[in-house]
């Protein structure tokens, strides 16, 4: 009797069996309870800023783990040199990571980038969250876990930035010194604490807080922050990573002005997410303290307790009019001081000596309201007419239009004509990469990386897309 054949071995089936067997052996560990969606069309990402901002937190930490090899944060005694040597060996090596160390201004340039979009995406998820009415779906803990975690991402940011100890990290340390020393009660203690006695226990400090202490916070805040269910869209990941990327070589962070304690310093400005601050600060009348902590505390405050006020049922904004113009409101104020931060007092003016430094209040208090006022008219108008117009349409008993989401128009055979053109694309891409490499040109090496990023989100998507066309 003949023996049955024998099933045929693929050349891939021990690879599969060894990953059925690791994904089996991961359902008893924690990374499965999350559940990671895959969209298989395009969605707006709106609704993912949150987990965009996780991702980019991952490459500021992997960007971030390189610089410390070359990093020293150390800041010598400068009362035994004389003006023209540096006793600054953490902006040395900055400097020199920058300048001279392989691949060094590739990782500092993609982490600079990568902690402004982490700012910019952690607002905006913050901005679109509240206007959605998302903390009235029982979201209330991770609503305020979210405001808890921008304001900790912004400590974390301000930290990164003062550890080059050039004269703009210098000023937000100045800055945060005098905010810390005037706290109630606690005030020099606390300074102490965190700067300590001199420029070198600064160094180690923040040295501590933004690689270490800072980190585990934002770790422990997220593993309460973050929803079970998570959406990862591979192309809108990529596509924002090559958008990081190419901001960073298209404006390539400069070292900046070494801080030295025996020379004077120069007009500069905090980073663009500080400047808001900054105005505050520079504002007549008003004592350090309550510019730089207790008005950013009320708003702070403000939005965290939302969700406790906020308490209809309703979700859409045309039923929610106060709270929407309140967001609104707050979008003005934040974008109207944070230009006023670059500015001289007059704002139409630009800041280049200390005599324009100090702000009018008048004209600051007047600018908020009237933004303010602006933005509760605009949305009340606004919300008055939609209403009007919807109540037309029930009248006339026609249907109330609503946005459908148009369908792929592509064939197959220009689906695979746009797949190979990207194709060619990115090999055309890899190669000026080693092009611009050989010859030194790092900024735009670094620009076309970001371009090979676009256009495998581009490829990725339009392959997906390939299969829902017949």
């Amino acid at each position: 009797m003949a023996a049955p054949p024998s099933k045929k071995r693929g050349v891939l089936d021990p690879i599969f069996a060894l990953l059925r067997w690791v994904w089996d052996r991961l359902e008893r560990t924690l990374l499965l309870a999350l559940k990671i969606v895959f969209p298989s069309r395009f969605i707006s990402p709106l609704g993912f800023l949150g987990m965009l901002t996780v991702i980019v937190f991952i490459i500021l930490g992997i960007t971030g783990a390189l610089l410390l090899f070359h990093y020293t944060p150390i800041f010598g005694d400068c009362s035994n040199v004389n003006a023209t040597a540096s006793c600054n060996q953490a902006y040395q090596s900055v400097q020199s990571i920058n300048n001279q160390v392989n691949w060094g201004f590739l990782i500092r340039n993609i982490h600079y980038a990568a902690s402004n979009a982490m700012v910019l995406l952690a607002v905006m998820h913050m901005f679109y969250q509240y206007f959605a009415g998302r903390y009235k779906l029982r979201y209330e803990v991770l609503w305020i876990t979210g405001i808890i975690l921008g304001v900790v991402t912004i400590v974390e940011a301000y930290t990164g930035y003062d550890l080059i100890f050039n004269i703009r990290g210098q000023l937000a340390i100045n800055i945060g010194q005098t905010l810390t020393y005037y706290s109630p009660v606690i005030g020099a203690n606390l300074a102490q604490i965190i700067f300590g006695f001199s420029f070198n226990d600064l160094a180690i400090r923040f040295y501590a807080f933004h690689v270490f202490i800072i980190p585990i916070i934002m770790l422990a805040i997220m593993s309460v922050h973050l929803p079970k269910n998570l959406v990862l869209d591979i192309p809108v990941a990529s596509a924002i990573t090559g958008i990081i990327l190419i901001m960073g070589g298209l404006f390539p962070v400069e070292v900046g002005v070494e801080y030295v304690p025996n020379l004077p310093t120069q007009i500069t400005f905090p980073e663009w997410y500080f400047t808001s601050l900054y105005a505050f600060i520079r504002t007549k009348g008003l004592p350090p303290f309550i510019a730089g902590a207790i008005i950013p505390t009320i708003f702070v405050l403000i939005f965290l307790l939302i969700p406790f006020f906020d308490r209809g049922k309703k979700i859409a904004m045309l039923d929610r009019p106060f709270w929407v113009a309140l967001g609104v409101a707050a979008l003005g104020q934040i974008a109207i001081v944070t230009v006023w931060g670059f500015r001289a007092a007059n704002p139409l003016q630009a800041l280049t000596s200390e005599g324009q430094l100090v702000i009018d209040p008048t004209l600051f208090g007047a600018s908020l309201l009237l933004v303010s006022a602006l933005a509760y008219g605009f949305v009340y108008a606004y919300v008055r007419w939609k209403r009007s117009k919807l109540d037309a349409l029930r009248a006339a008993k026609k249907p109330i239009p609503y946005r459908k989401v148009q369908p792929y128009f592509l064939s197959k055979g220009e689906v695979y004509s746009l797949l190979g053109g990207l194709l060619l694309l990115q090999a055309f891409l890899d190669f000026s990469i080693f092009k611009a490499f050989l010859s030194s040109l790092q900024n735009y090496a670094l620009l076309e990386i970001g371009m090979v990023f676009i256009a495998f989100a581009a490829t990725a998507h339009i392959y997906r897309v390939s299969n829902k066309v017949k």
